[in-house]
């Protein structure tokens, strides 16, 4: 059996941007479940449904160093509610899915080789079990940056 293009042998988790159904506003966020973090993170507080719009995967370690690197980075364009820095972006800063996505795809590019990008036909993801096998058969869903 060949050797898999993608390197998945470490602790993997993801990086999701999602747009806000009910009010647009753009954020992103990572978890080690995507399923589980967009039904009751998002869908279930919301009580609309929520997808994310652009979701990577690759070593928990890379993806956890990405999204501080980038929350370090954009530290003034982050909504700030009742003095608290959220992982949203403030709407007056103008920056949507596709400048968040630049932004990480640079970075994964430049820094971080164990992050994939979910690809295409996938996306938007809406809750489901899609990615199960994802460890199984890595080429099926992702691509790299």
């Amino acid at each position: 059996m060949p050797k898999s293009k993608f390197k998945l042998e470490s602790k993997c988790g993801w990086f999701y941007v999602i747009q806000l159904q009910h009010n647009g506003k753009w954020g992103f966020g990572i978890t080690l479940n995507s399923d589980s973090r967009l039904r009751k993170g998002y869908c279930n507080p919301s009580a609309e449904k929520q997808v994310f719009c652009h979701l990577y995967y690759g070593n928990y370690s890379q993806i956890t160093a990405l999204e501080r690197h980038l929350k370090n980075e954009w530290k003034d364009k982050m909504l700030v509610l009742f003095d608290d820095k959220l992982e949203w972006i403030d709407p007056k800063n103008k920056i949507n899915g596709d400048d968040i996505t630049a932004f990480v795809e640079e970075r994964c590019k430049a820094i971080y080789p164990e992050i994939y990008r979910i690809k295409k036909e996938y996306l938007p993801f809406s809750p489901s079990k899609v990615f199960k096998d994802i460890k199984d058969d890595p080429s099926m869903f992702l691509e790299t940056i």
